[in-house]
């Protein structure tokens, strides 16, 4: 065999060799991609830790709740005075500290029936991952009369978690702790109702003057600034304009048939009798008498 012959058959081996490579390499790296995914399906599949605070659920408790037309929840008498409003998203950290700092007093005056407290659920106006599932969850919360205990709970998980605090299974382990039908939650997510409270609610926030990002929040239609002292001094400002309820007041003497005949009927005069007691005599000294 010539040196030529020996070259050109070396050449082929070791082309031969290089696609082996490129085989077993493409078969290892599908094989490490599987098992990635498998791992992550089973990670995503795990209880997650969800922690809640029986406080925040004791929080709400006894207060009247509703909605609104665009379907908001409302805490507190909707009929109250004064109406505060709160634009804000479960993925925006400042509307977490507003919840630990603010909310509280906001809760106490709605018991109080000063104020309602109404909730416009917004998402993607912060950092943290699914607000819009979390947003989503606590319209579905809500259509099982728990709206304000889930909203608590992921604010309060923020905290906890922060940016994990809305991944894998741990809104529906939050669905199943606070004792809602998991089936029925789960339809709602993405129902066109769902969908309507969303667009409504970022419809709101756009047509809202002056509103700038989460959390906004108005007092009878005006924004204030979001602090305690802010608002609750445009709270109190707000119930010294409102009219003054009369549902204290004492009710009415009820005239009846028998009432108006006794009325009627006349009356003798007495007479006119005197008596030492009935006209006051000045007491006279000594002195006045000479």
């Amino acid at each position: 065999m010539s040196n030529r012959a020996r070259t050109r058959e070396r050449r082929q081996e070791r082309e031969k060799q290089r696609k082996r490579n490129r085989q077993m390499l493409t078969v290892g790296a599908i094989a490490a991609i599987a098992i990635i995914l498998a791992v992550l399906l089973v990670i995503a599949n795990l209880p997650t830790e969800a922690t809640i605070d029986e406080e925040t659920i004791a929080h709400y408790e006894g207060i009247e709740t509703s909605f609104t037309e665009e379907g908001f929840a409302v805490l507190g008498d909707p009929e109250a005075p004064v109406k505060v409003v709160e634009y804000a998203s479960f993925d925006c950290p400042h509307c977490g500290e507003f919840y630990q700092t603010v909310e509280p007093t906001l809760v106490e005056r709605a018991e109080a029936g000063e104020i309602s407290y109404t909730y416009v659920p917004l998402y993607g106006t912060g950092g943290i991952r699914n607000g819009e599932g979390a947003a989503r969850g606590a319209i579905c919360a809500g259509e099982q009369d728990a709206f304000w205990e889930f909203h608590g709970v992921m604010f309060d998980w923020q905290s906890l978690y922060a940016n994990q605090a809305f991944d894998g299974n741990r809104l529906q382990s939050g669905a199943e702790q606070l004792g809602l039908d998991v089936g029925a939650w789960n339809s709602c997510l993405r129902s066109e109702d769902t969908n309507a409270v969303l667009v409504a609610a970022t419809t709101a926030a756009s047509q809202l003057e002056g509103f700038t990002g989460t959390p906004t929040v108005t007092v009878n239609g005006e924004i204030v600034t979001p602090t305690v002292g802010e608002i609750n001094a445009a709270i109190d400002a707000a119930l010294a304009l409102a009219p003054v309820s009369t549902d204290d007041e004492t009710p009415a003497v009820e005239v009846t048939e028998e009432a108006t005949e006794e009325a009627a009927e006349p009356t003798e005069e007495p007479e006119d009798e005197t008596t030492p007691e009935a006209e006051p005599e000045m007491e006279e000294t000594e002195e006045a008498a000479e």
